[in-house]
């Protein structure tokens, strides 16, 4: 296949022309030249005597839904990894309704790939101490992904660990904002509601609109997280943190020694879910919506649904996309607890990991070494092909084109590998929106919790834990999303919760954290 050489290389030479000391630091290159049994990434380490003479295909597992040009993406992705490391890449995409099922289904029917999206958020613990991923040793690491080893912040190797062995390369990018809103500026306007900066204005939003848009969804359902746990971004709490996904309990965020608690037991947490379900009766979201197999984002983007959610890199990418096609609609995107301490995201929320079974480990490692640290490679997995999908603006901005529809800014899954020296942000106003945040989150309200290290060994509590995720989804999930009347269905969630088990596996991880923290003081 023919390569494209003139618009993207030329405008990439002239960039390394003009940014010729810091692109060095960051290893960047254009993929000139070298044999393809040789060549590493321009002033990374060398591969040494790495035998690269035999071609791979590698197969990489990727979250959400594939967008329409990632073959056309990675046709050239596959033409500089063949230059390079003699390899190509064959993504492969789990959607977002199938993630939880089929993720863990992956190795247990040891299907054939090579490296997968993993996640602290994605079941990385249980895969790993179940056996799932290889084992990341510091020489294979050295060796094979040397740029990586270099230049990884040491806390994600920290975060990485379990039981004292390393199965994942995390991503090595800052990033917080949960409970973040979009919302259509056009309608807020159009029934003179002031700004919206709160939970309640955001409910007031939502209800002005069910009681006025008859044609239009409010908002596209309160969301279950991957793992199953409701979290609508009216209940969200931002200072109270879980340490497992299917028990309902939380620790504060910015205690030395934290300790569990049941949140059905907090008054807090019983007036949300009372608003919760008055917000259901109101009609601000579908009843179906624990079932529902929507694509809430396109719902949102195609003017069905007025509002959405989600962390700040999500909305403000869905504000730009908004802004190339309909800039009428106005979008607005707020933080809905602004003076609420944040926590800042594991750098384990976004990783790789090796399948154990892979044929080909040493070229997945070295494959990822150049998404990482190559700028070219980084950019077309990132934000799709220059001069289609994007366009670069300066040193560290990008514009999207109206091609991007086919293959959205950072929205094929490339989190992985997301380094901060190689990242853009979006020019105009998403990202400054990005760059408002983030400094005073930065500055103002960012927590280090105790327990940002901390890994649940859930062997002794497997079976409760199954149990509990059981009643959770059983009896919890209506009550997050205002289908059953709080009091009602509270009693009988906290009398199944108790027939699971919840009173040992709060012991079990209470005793767990406490001999954390004295071990880290």
């Amino acid at each position: 296949m023919e390569r494209r050489p003139n618009t993207r290389k030329n405008v990439w030479l002239g960039m390394v022309m003009l940014l010729m000391t810091s692109l060095l630091a960051s290893a960047c290159s254009n993929g000139d030249g070298g044999s393809a049994s040789s060549q590493a990434p321009s002033g990374s380490a060398s591969y040494g005597a790495v035998d690269t003479s035999e071609p791979v295909a590698l197969k990489l597992v990727l979250l959400g839904p594939k967008p329409a040009d990632t073959d056309e993406v990675y046709a050239e992705v596959n033409e500089i990894l063949k230059e390079k490391i003699n390899a190509t890449i064959e993504p492969r995409f789990l959607d977002w309704n199938e993630h939880a099922q089929k993720y863990p289904l992956l190795f247990a029917a040891n299907e054939d790939f090579d490296m997968i999206f993993a996640s602290g958020w994605s079941f990385y613990n249980q895969t790993a101490r179940k056996g799932g991923f290889l084992e990341l040793t510091e020489d294979m690491i050295k060796t094979y992904a040397p740029e990586t080893w270099t230049r990884q912040d040491p806390l994600g190797w920290e975060q990485a660990s379990v039981d004292g062995k390393r199965y994942m390369i995390p991503n090595d990018y800052f990033e917080s904002g949960y409970t973040m809103a979009i919302i259509r500026g056009d309608l807020r306007e159009k029934y003179h509601l002031p700004a919206v900066n709160s939970q309640a204005g955001f409910i007031d939003f939502l209800s002005t609109i069910a009681r006025n848009e008859k044609g239009m969804t409010p908002i596209g359902g309160p969301s279950t997280d991957l793992n199953g746990v409701a979290l609508p971004v009216m209940f969200a709490d931002l200072e109270r943190l879980f340490v497992h996904g299917s028990v309902p309990l939380v620790y504060e965020m910015d205690s030395e020694h934290p300790q569990l608690s049941n949140y059905l037991d907090n008054p807090k947490y019983i007036e949300k879910f009372n608003t919760l379900y008055e917000m259901a009766r109101q009609g601000l979201w579908p009843r179906e919506s624990i079932v529902s197999k929507t694509d809430w984002v396109a719902a949102f983007k195609g003017g069905k649904t007025a509002a959405h959610y989600g962390n700040l890199l999500t909305v403000a990418s869905m504000m730009e996309a908004i802004n190339l096609v309909h800039p009428e609609w106005k979008p607005e995107v707020v933080d809905l607890t602004p003076d609420a301490k944040r926590y800042r995201s594991p750098l384990i929320s976004n990783g790789i990991g090796i399948h154990a079974t892979s044929k080909h480990p040493e070229r997945a490692l070295m494959a990822l070494d150049l998404l990482r640290y190559d700028q070219e490679l980084f950019d077309l997995t990132t934000y799709g092909i220059m001069g289609k999908h994007w366009e670069p603006v300066g040193d560290a901005k990008y514009k999207s084109l109206p091609g991007s529809a086919g293959y959205p800014p950072d929205g094929a899954c490339p989190w992985g590998w997301r380094t901060p020296k190689m990242y853009r942000q979006p020019e105009g106003a998403a990202g400054d929106l990005i760059k408002f945040y983030y400094d005073k989150w930065i500055a103002e309200n960012i927590v280090d919790t105790k327990l940002a290290t901390f890994t649940l060994d859930d062997t002794p509590i497997k079976n409760e834990l199954a149990a509990l995720a059981n009643v959770q989804k059983t009896y919890l999930l209506p009550i997050y999303h205002g289908l059953v009347k709080p009091e009602e269905g509270i009693a009988i969630a906290r009398e199944k919760l108790e027939q699971a088990g919840i009173d040992k596996v709060q012991a079990e991880m209470q005793k767990q954290i406490d001999a954390f923290v004295l071990s880290h003081p």
